[in-house]
């Protein structure tokens, strides 16, 4: 009996035998797996007595012995490959384009975690090719990232300008109160528009009227109440972060004080005070 593929043990190359804890006719203590094992093992045998390897693109594991495939078991690179670490976006896309490739993981620990991408296993003529092509396109590419920064820089702004006039708007403040609406407007935009920060300014779920309305809040909330006061005086000699109940009543507080201060500078209570 010749042994097809190996799974930590050799196999017989009946078909149920390829899944752990499933035996066959040929063995002495039979165990009959249901029929959706013995149909999903059959596909594996099927594939890995008719497949090769090196004509597919898999997902292959940096074990103790070697490269690793849950299909194919322990595998050799094969000749004429080698190994392509991550790091060259370019490279590695345009490898990947180029026809067949395994792409290299390292594998999750026993405490848990995620896989971790290594590179890509392919072809040396396809990685050389490509290398080839990256250091002709260089300058090129480089003339397209400036492009494409300078591009986004703009959207950026024209955006940041856009929430800021957008938060001036729903402030409403009366006209002695310009100068402070055009500074909180100024500092609500530019804080919620971080990119990369998770901030409202940055979400996609809402409308421009809603995260400037949200943006002014919390800009007022920070600067124009006694929030952060609160938060330091609950803090003091408790050695642990302030409990639920607690921060839930000091930012129902300055919710209150929010709505207070809008209301004295907007047009309809012109020349309040806070």
């Amino acid at each position: 009996m010749v042994v097809v593929a190996t799974f930590g043990r050799p196999r017989c190359p009946s078909a149920c035998r390829l899944l752990q804890n499933v035996s066959c006719n040929d063995c002495p203590n039979r165990v009959r797996a249901p029929l959706r094992i013995r149909a999903k093992a059959r596909d594996n045998w099927w594939m890995v007595a008719q497949g090769d390897p090196a004509s597919d693109n898999l997902d292959v594991y940096d074990a103790r012995a070697g490269w690793w495939n849950p299909d194919f078991g322990e595998l050799d690179v094969p000749d004429g490959w080698e190994f392509l670490a991550s790091g060259d976006a370019f490279v590695t896309r345009r490898v990947k384009a180029a026809g067949v490739y395994w792409t290299a993981w390292k594998p999750k620990n026993r405490r848990g975690g995620h896989r971790r991408r290594l590179g890509l296993l392919a072809p040396t003529a396809a990685i050389d090719a490509v290398r080839n092509a990256a250091i002709e396109t260089a300058d090129q590419r480089a003339a397209a990232r400036v492009a494409g920064a300078r591009h986004r820089e703009r959207v950026e702004a024209g955006y940041q300008t856009e929430l800021r006039n957008t938060v001036l708007r729903w402030l409403d403040f009366a006209p002695e109160h310009h100068d402070l609406a055009a500074d909180i407007a100024d500092g609500a935009a530019a804080q919620a528009t971080v990119v990369g920060s998770g901030r409202v300014g940055r979400t996609k779920t809402l409308s421009v009227d809603e995260r400037a309305a949200l943006a002014a809040r919390a800009y007022i909330r920070h600067h124009h109440t006694d929030y952060h006061d609160r938060l330091d005086n609950a803090n003091v000699g408790l050695g642990e972060d302030i409990d639920d109940d607690n921060y839930r009543k000091i930012k129902r507080a300055a919710h209150d004080q929010v709505e207070a201060f809008l209301d004295a500078h907007r047009h309809h209570h012109a020349g309040g005070t806070v």
